[in-house]
């Protein structure tokens, strides 16, 4: 079973930031997750909630920023380290810190609240320009995301996040012409819901996975990769 470091290492470090994405390689993760949204100047930057507030020292909706701007704000988190390693990162700076290691990286488009216009042209031109297709897997809860990405050219790995209690889903995510599928822990609530999603061709990654007897559940279920906060070195964690 595969761990994802959810926004990075985000236990220790301030979630979606170079800080973060360090720590997680640096314990061994097998892949990162982060978010990634689009400043009112049009660059791809890092950073999960579609409003500031929460996590760092400003107000407003991402888009409202430049990018300029946006690095200005100062993680409200108690920065461990360089507050330049825990300012928003723009997408380029986390994909040229990740690209020499070895991790596969999922980057989840934050498209749902805000439309993003040309938000899928400028992530496919940033993973071609660093060669990472196929280390990369694209997801959204917006699923005319997905479409719009295969159609732009994508061939890489596309992965359908969904919240809800879904009955077999299978025939509408072939149609979508994704590889795999990332629901919440609750969905395993469903009895055999790994096992049809195995038979109907999808990989499952399950988020949000922080307790030992989840992740453990979680294996024991055949589950494909866990997203977590929580990454520690070696391999009994």
């Amino acid at each position: 079973m595969e761990i994802w470091a959810h926004r990075g290492a985000s236990a220790r470090q301030p979630e979606n930031t170079i800080a973060a994405f360090a720590a997680a390689m640096d314990a061994g993760a097998d892949g990162v997750e982060l978010d990634v949204q689009l400043t009112s100047d049009g660059v791809p930057v890092v950073i999960h909630d579609e409003k500031v507030d929460r996590t760092h020292d400003g107000t407003g909706w991402v888009s409202s920023f430049s990018c300029a701007q946006l690095q200005k704000l100062r993680s409200l988190v108690k920065p461990k380290g360089d507050p330049a390693i825990t300012r928003i990162p723009t997408l380029a700076e986390v994909l040229d810190l990740i690209a020499p290691g070895r991790q596969q990286i999922n980057i989840e488009l934050k498209n749902s609240v805000k439309p993003y216009k040309g938000l899928e042209t400028k992530v496919l031109a940033l993973i071609g320009e660093r060669k990472l297709a196929d280390r990369v897997v694209l997801s959204s809860f917006n699923h005319y995301s997905l479409q719009r990405l295969r159609e732009r050219g994508w061939t890489g790995e596309l992965a359908a996040v969904h919240d809800g209690m879904l009955r077999e889903p299978w025939r509408y995510f072939r149609e979508l012409d994704v590889q795999a599928v990332h629901p919440p822990r609750h969905v395993l609530m469903v009895p055999g819901f790994v096992t049809r999603a195995h038979r109907a061709g999808f990989k499952v990654r399950v988020w949000t996975v922080n307790k030992s007897a989840q992740r453990q559940r979680c294996a024991r279920l055949g589950v494909d990769g866990i997203f977590t906060d929580v990454v520690k070195p070696g391999p009994n964690w």
